[in-house]
């Protein structure tokens, strides 16, 4: 589910969800749910709730975003 596979498309992958999810957070800070529908706008298709949520943890993880005060922000080293 975190890369794509034989069986899962890169469109469903969380690295493909999490670029994307950077990319709209370049433009500036927000909130999850703000994030979520900008990225529903954007996307090439429609991402179920968990599945963002999966992603945001998954950027979490690795130290790519950071939440403070229900603000998602990038963090860029």
């Amino acid at each position: 589910m975190i890369i794509p596979t034989k069986i899962i498309r890169p469109s469903d992958s969380l690295i493909n969800i999490g670029s994307e999810v950077l990319t709209t957070l370049k433009s500036g800070n927000s909130s999850i749910d703000t994030l979520f529908e900008k990225l529903n706008d954007t996307y090439i298709q429609k991402i179920s709730f968990e599945k963002f949520l999966l992603c945001l943890n998954f950027l979490y993880i690795i130290d790519k975003v950071v939440i403070e005060d229900e603000i998602i922000k990038i963090r860029i080293r």
